[in-house]
């Protein structure tokens, strides 16, 4: 098969590769098929709510979404940091720089609530008719839901903060991981009988509520189940700062400086300080026998 010079494009931040977005983008894989042209995508990161807001935390990083093109069928992605000069394109600007002389479109694709431009002036319906003139046809897809809900990253956001890690699970259609190299803790849990991996997560990444959760960890390419905590440790008297760690069902193996990742599926519950390290160790007993019965009776991803 020949590929036309030209491309599909499909627009958006794609921040979390959710539901809709993976809807969005096979829309665009069918689309590109179909007229024997090359799909790419094209966004931004930094995105646009980081221009505004410094403390803004992101689902994915860059390489973890680039990664899920990849597996969606993305043949080129052209990602922008979102900078002044991006932010005071006016939408013609947008349309005539960016879908025509860098991308060559053909046909782009977006999600309803797509906007561009200068103060987010241009929207599909504005999009159509720009294109219009250069020849891009333009398809716009409907909301997409989940359970009676329209799937946002914001949504996504939201139920992680609260920890309610099914309902976020749900809207972005795989699990939320946590991902970063083992670093070494104070291997207190290993004097109890429960030795924690403790991943250093990259800068900027959204943590879900602090508490204790059932996990499925991701060392090389074997997985194994276990238990995840997000907290501060209160039990540990010297314990200091924000802690992420795992303990492995099954596994006894030296992994620091390897590169792990954790996929959160329940919460189990808040974190709580024990008398003592006795407390701790039959709290955590519980916990294990929680996790693997609800691996065993639940529908997981």
């Amino acid at each position: 098969m020949t590929i036309s010079k030209f491309r599909t494009v499909i627009l958006g931040n794609f921040d979390g590769l959710h539901r809709g977005h993976q809807q969005l983008i096979g829309l665009g894989r069918q689309i590109a098929d179909l007229h024997q042209e090359e799909l790419a995508v094209f966004t931004f990161y930094p995105q646009i709510q980081q221009y505004f807001d410094k403390n803004f935390c992101y689902l994915l990083t860059e390489q973890q979404k680039n990664r899920g093109f990849q597996k969606l069928k993305v043949d080129w992605i052209e990602s922008m940091p979102f900078t002044e000069g991006i932010a005071t394109l006016s939408p013609e600007e947008f349309v005539e720089n960016i879908l025509v002389r860098k991308l060559h479109a053909r046909h782009a694709v977006v999600g309803f609530n797509f906007s561009f431009g200068y103060k987010g002036a241009g929207n599909p319906e504005l999009l159509r008719k720009l294109g219009g003139h250069y020849g891009i046809e333009v398809t716009v897809m409907e909301p997409c839901c989940a359970d009676g809900e329209v799937v946002s990253s914001s949504a996504i956001r939201k139920y992680l903060q609260a920890g309610d890690v099914e309902k976020a699970n749900a809207l972005l259609g795989y699990a939320y991981s946590i991902e970063g190299p083992v670093v070494r803790g104070n291997e207190i849990g290993r004097t109890i009988g429960f030795p924690t991996a403790n991943i250093l997560p990259a800068k900027g990444i959204l943590l879900p509520a602090k508490g204790v959760y059932a996990a499925r960890t991701w060392v090389e390419s074997q997985c194994y189940d276990g238990i995840l905590n997000i907290g501060m440790r209160p039990t540990i008297s010297h314990s200091v700062g924000l802690n992420i760690e795992v303990n492995l069902f099954d596994f006894d193996r030296d992994i620091y400086g390897q590169v792990i990742r954790s996929e959160i599926h329940y919460f189990l519950r808040p974190e709580t300080k024990f008398d003592d390290l006795d407390g701790l160790r039959a709290q955590l007993e519980k916990d294990k026998r929680n996790t693997e019965k609800l691996f065993a009776e639940r529908k997981n991803f």
